[in-house]
């Protein structure tokens, strides 16, 4: 067992554990060390459609490495970290290809983080997902500020950051924050029917869909990205196969040579 795991499943699911019992699975220089490879690979691999993010611990991950943070006082180290850091960050930004995040435990700061990069979060209904950043002496990082007010809104994303709070998963699904919370003992079998749902789908549509979401706030970007990308699905295999499906009453077969 390394660090970092990869089960591959069925039409191309791949599920990606992370397994650094040493730190609970904290974001420090070892697990990005090994997690950012394993990305790297997968995002490059057609026969990888969907990624679950998940964890063979007890808890998603307990946030930044702190045990390891007392070298970071002189600010080049501290900028190093960072930078080092947000390798993995921009990469995780680029993705596109969809990702599941399924959460047990606690999943906190940089690993709320990583969550946060993810289309669809599954939590237990004990689960845990918090920003305790200002209780450290922290600013938020791994782009949380980025990414959390895109999930939950401007304003409720400002308080969550200033008063580090945490949400169980109940109300982090009231707010937005979670996409489905279910029993602990159902939230991989949850995140896995999610991820087949979205391996169901064309490839190519999901990858655009989350490239033309990253424009949202930007209508002209938008209508100039969608006229490329709805001009490209129009030639496809699977559109052609949506619009069979759909005359003839049947559920559409879409990316037939996919694993």
């Amino acid at each position: 067992m390394g660090l970092v795991d990869i089960e591959r499943h069925g039409r191309g699911v791949v599920r990606v554990v992370l397994n650094h019992a040493e730190s609970r699975n904290a974001m420090g220089e070892a697990l990005r060390g090994a997690l950012l490879p394993a990305l790297e690979d997968l995002f490059a691999d057609p026969a990888c459609r969907v990624i679950v993010i998940t964890s063979g611990l007890k808890d998603f991950s307990v946030g930044g490495d702190l045990s390891k943070m007392d070298t970071l006082a002189d600010p080049k180290a501290g900028r190093r970290r960072m930078t080092s850091a947000h390798r993995l960050v921009r990469l995780l930004l680029a993705a596109d290809k969809p990702m599941v995040a399924e959460i047990r435990g606690y999943a906190m700061g940089a690993g709320a983080g990583l969550a946060l990069f993810c289309d669809t979060i599954v939590m237990g209904e004990d689960a845990t997902i918090g920003f305790p950043f200002p209780k450290v002496g922290l600013a938020p990082d791994f782009a949380i500020a980025h990414t959390l007010p895109e999930r939950i809104g401007f304003a409720r994303a400002r308080q969550a950051l200033l008063y580090a709070r945490s949400f169980k998963g109940p109300e982090a699904l009231a707010i937005g924050l979670a996409d489905d919370v279910v029993p602990a003992a159902e939230v991989q079998a949850t995140a896995m029917m999610r991820a087949m749902e979205l391996a169901a789908l064309p490839s190519h549509a999901a990858a655009m869909t989350k490239r033309m979401m990253e424009r949202s706030d930007d209508v002209q970007a938008v209508l100039d990205f969608e006229a490329t990308a709805q001009a490209l699905c129009f030639g496809t295999d699977d559109f052609r196969e949506g619009v069979a499906a759909f005359r003839e009453k049947r559920k559409p077969v879409f990316d037939k040579d996919a694993p």
